[in-house]
């Protein structure tokens, strides 16, 4: 489901830091595909984010604006015509009309996909996974390749920077973090699933066993391309057929954001202290926030984008998670959503 399994951390500064990870990145499964299940309706924790409708930024490819309402948006386009290319349409050719639809429909999500077009998971190990022989095959793989692409993206290009991350969020907003004293992220665990886990579909995957021992870098590229899926989901909704759980994956890691930033400011005052006064940890936790409200309103009304998105947006939204976003930036949550 999106993850990063296969990502070996290699040794540098912190708690089993992701040091300079290897640019190689996890197959997946689809995120969710083929599980039946009704989608179920988000609210988006960020009143003020982005409108569902709202067709911002420059043609299909803007990379955060503002919008009609005055609050952050994305350019895309999802009434971009796509008959010719499914027309047209072979297995032979499915990277090239993949390619071809995100330019028409997200623009953002063509130009990692373009970087990464050459990567032997994507043209060798992707089509194992689908059934790349129908157009609606190759729809269905939009968002996986979207997401472990990002993957791919940020790990390849932070291997040429010096105890930097960078993470992919549009053409023009890829924000490079320094690699801190970050702690496992098994060390949520606990606090994820006090009351009752919402997030089970995921925590297993994250928050356990090898997985578990990869710090915050890893966890917030999950995060990033989990948004970055989502988006070129919603681009294509209407040509998916089966409901799964693209909402989810991006409700999951924002809780996860949340309690994160809890479990530091905690256990870790000094660590959490440095963290808050980074300006690029700022830009990350700002930008990551809207663009996770952004997207779940765009997609709140496409029942098939989402199966229980719903229940883990309620734990989102407890006062005492939703603390932790102004706790870090200094502004009410549903303000960073609006104006990160």
């Amino acid at each position: 489901m999106g993850s990063d399994d296969g990502v070996e951390p290699s040794t540098g500064p912190g708690s089993n830091g992701a040091g300079s990870p290897s640019a190689s990145h996890a197959t997946s499964t689809a995120s969710g595909s083929g599980v039946a299940a009704s989608g179920s309706s988000v609210a988006s924790s960020g009143s003020g984010s982005g409108g569902a409708g709202g067709i911002g930024g420059n043609g299909s490819g803007g990379s955060g604006g503002i919008g009609g309402n005055g609050c952050y948006t994305e350019g895309y386009n999802p009434n971009a015509a796509l008959a010719d290319l499914e027309n047209g349409y072979s297995s032979k050719n499915w990277l090239a009309t993949m390619l071809s639809t995100l330019d028409r429909r997200y623009h953002n999500g063509w130009v990692v996909l373009d970087a990464m077009k050459g990567d032997p998971w994507l043209t060798n190990d992707l089509p194992d996974y689908y059934s790349m022989s129908s157009w609606d095959g190759m729809m269905e793989a939009v968002d996986t390749a979207c997401h472990e692409e990002t993957h791919g993206y940020d790990f390849e290009q932070a291997l040429g920077l010096s105890g930097k991350h960078l993470f992919f969020m549009g053409e023009n907003l890829e924000v490079i973090a320094p690699k801190l004293e970050f702690f496992p992220r098994d060390e949520i665990l606990a606090a994820v699933t006090q009351g009752g886990s919402v997030t089970d579909n995921y925590d297993s995957t994250y928050l356990t066993g090898e997985q578990g021992t990869y710090d915050f870098i890893f966890l917030a590229d999950e995060l990033t391309a989990y948004i970055n899926g989502l988006a070129c989901a919603v681009s294509v909704v209407d040509q998916l057929q089966s409901t799964a759980s693209y909402r989810d994956g991006v409700a999951a890691h924002l809780l996860y954001l949340q309690i994160y930033l809890r479990i530091a400011r905690q256990n870790y005052p000094a660590f959490y202290s440095q963290w808050k006064a980074n300006p690029a940890w700022q830009k990350f936790v700002r930008f990551s926030w809207a663009r996770g409200n952004f997207w779940t309103a765009v997609a709140a009304p496409h029942a098939k984008l989402g199966i229980d998105d719903a229940a883990i947006w309620q734990r989102i939204q407890q006062p005492q998670n939703l603390a932790e976003i102004k706790e870090f930036t200094g502004d009410e949550a549903n303000v960073v959503a609006c104006t990160p």
